[in-house]
């Protein structure tokens, strides 16, 4: 590895914040950079009338929540100073996917430096029971270049790093099947990718947010009888998309040595469609290191056998970018595993331990030193982003305890009810770690 430049910096503890307003972030440097993780929900769940046909009901009131929620995302921006020379990458979590255009209405009209173009909105609900949800990864910096309503996707350069935040990434196909409606999906998000001049190898991260995940879907229509999985389906089209793509050649260790895919998340949706988000990095710093991690306790997803589907999963289970002495560490989806086994069938308590447990095994330093990243000690206190999929909203308060019991206090944690792409997993999470020398 080469020296590092001049501008690296001394590690700081990472800044915690939760309110009563429903916004919760950490903020930390990375480079010259500042870097924010926010989630944030309406501070009530405010509701309306209803007295349509004269049967009047009580309606959540989505206007007001929708305001009330970007209001005070804007405000924690502003606190912390993320108003001016900031890109962002930005998921909407939303109840009623039929209410995605009100949001961004909404949002372009009352607080156009909020919700960005590239928003990727998620027909999931938050766990919560409120109408929409925020997660936002800000970067600021006085020499970055880049904006709030920079496009789709999002460009954040600093320190000679280029990083892509790509969104919303969806089909065009005019098939029904979830193959090709995937493929394309895919191939937008090439596309976008191609607008800022970068290549699929960069690719670090991504999320795929699947409709109606586990229902059975017949692959041609003339063999009626030859059905598999929806889930099963999206796989095959990111093997077949991926190819023979060498991810992260010029930035792996020296000597590492196996397959390298992007970290990611496919979890289920409420509607019948796919949705794509991708995080990528552009840099001609030989200090800088990225390299997929693998869990020593579990069979690599691209490794899984037929039983789990035919095309195995092509995803790390995590991604480590080491740079200027911080390293940060995108979490993929992760359940209730061992090897390539599901563990503790029925009991959502303890397969949230098992998740973490699993987690903490990927995260750890010595973990971090197998795959050629060194001097980092990491645990789950580092974790500085949090996601928990639910599968079942009866189970949720049982799974949250566990939760916050073992994670860092005032971590941004949200909460959604999203299937899993096995039936007898109950919760998946993911997250962002953030780690110092």
């Amino acid at each position: 590895m080469a020296g590092v430049p001049a501008f690296c910096f001394v590690w700081k503890v990472v800044m915690r914040h939760k309110n009563s307003q429903g916004i919760a972030y950490s903020v930390f440097p990375f480079g010259s950079s500042r870097q924010m993780f926010l989630v944030g929900e309406p501070e009530e769940q405010y509701s309306c009338q209803n007295d349509l046909q004269g049967q009047g009901k009580t309606v959540p009131d989505y206007p007001r929540q929708v305001r009330n929620l970007l209001e005070n995302v804007k405000n924690a921006c502003e606190k912390q100073g993320f108003t001016e020379n900031v890109t962002c990458m930005c998921h909407c979590f939303i109840a009623d996917i039929g209410m995605k255009e009100l949001v961004r209405h909404l949002a372009h009209e009352y607080f156009p430096e909020i919700l960005p173009d590239s928003t990727t909105f998620v027909p999931q609900a938050p766990a919560s029971g409120a109408v929409a949800a925020l997660e936002l990864w800000a970067m600021s910096g006085e020499h970055m270049k880049g904006g709030w309503n920079s496009g789709n996707p999002q460009i954040a350069e600093f320190d000679e790093m280029r990083w892509f935040f790509g969104g919303n990434a969806q089909p065009d196909a005019k098939q029904i099947y979830t193959y090709c409606r995937s493929h394309t999906a895919f191939n937008n998000l090439r596309s976008q990718l191609e607008s800022k001049d970068f290549q699929l190898d960069q690719v670090l991260r991504t999320w795929i947010y699947q409709g109606h995940l586990l229902l059975p879907e017949m692959l041609f229509q003339s063999h009626p009888d030859d059905e598999t999985q929806r889930y099963k389906e999206l796989n095959r089209a990111r093997t077949d998309f991926f190819g023979e793509t060498e991810f992260l050649k010029d930035y792996l260790p020296e000597g590492y040595k196996g397959r390298a895919y992007p970290a990611s998340t496919g979890i289920g949706a409420d509607d019948f469609d796919v949705v794509i988000s991708a995080v990528a990095l552009d840099t001609q710093r030989k200090d800088v290191i990225a390299v997929p991690l693998e869990n020593p306790n579990q069979t690599s997803a691209f490794d899984y056998g037929e039983v789990y589907s035919p095309q195995s999963p092509k995803f790390s289970r995590a991604m480590a970018v080491a740079a200027d002495k911080t390293c940060l560490i995108f979490v993929s989806g992760t359940a209730s595993i061992t090897d390539s086994e599901s563990q503790h069938i029925e009991d959502p308590v303890k397969q949230t331990e098992q998740t973490l447990d699993n987690i903490a095994a990927l995260i750890d330093g010595d973990n971090l030193s197998r795959h050629g990243i060194t001097g980092f000690s990491c645990g789950l206190e580092n974790l500085e982003c949090v996601r928990v999929y639910v599968k079942r909203p009866s189970e949720l308060e049982v799974i949250r305890q566990v939760c916050e019991r073992r994670l860092p206090v005032d971590v941004p944690v949200l909460y959604t009810i999203a299937d899993v792409c096995r039936p007898e997993l109950l919760v998946e999470i993911e997250g962002v770690a953030v780690a110092g020398k």
